[in-house]
């Protein structure tokens, strides 16, 4: 029988499925990487988000100038692994205290306190964990005037 013969021959079917599993490699390795760098981004703009609720939950709280005087935010509670620090700083934003190591407080006196020399700007520094997951943010708050 010479007549034709129509179809695949086995190596042909074998060096097409060989070159598919290659391909699939490829692009398994390749999704893989990106699902991976997606759950990174996930997480770092979590902790972003996160820190900068902290940051404006401060500066809400500091509209308020007796708050701001005593340097207090009622009712504050920091996540765990995050820090909340201000800096004094002068006119110009330059710092009076060196560097952000004094703690905003989560309770404000009964009295209202009337500093002597009323600090003009703070800087709010707000940051959660540390590493490649870890992050910081600063903010400046004028005094308010009332």
């Amino acid at each position: 029988m010479n007549g034709n013969r129509s179809g695949f021959t086995i190596i042909e079917i074998l060096v097409a499925i060989l070159i598919f599993g290659i391909l699939m490699v490829v692009l398994s390795s390749t999704l893989s990487g990106s699902l991976k760098l997606n759950q990174q981004s996930q997480q770092q703009l979590s902790t972003t988000s996160g820190v900068q609720d902290v940051i404006e939950k401060i500066r809400n709280a500091w509209s308020v100038q007796a708050n701001y005087d005593a340097v207090c935010v009622l009712g504050l509670s920091l996540p765990s692994g995050y820090t909340a620090k201000y800096m004094n700083l002068d006119s110009r934003a330059n710092p009076i205290t060196t560097p952000a190591t004094n703690t905003i407080t989560n309770t404000c006196p009964t009295t209202t306190v009337t500093p002597s020399t009323p600090v003009v700007m703070r800087r709010i520094q707000v940051s959660s964990g540390s590493g490649a997951q870890g992050a910081s943010l600063e903010l400046d708050v004028l005094r308010p005037q009332e």
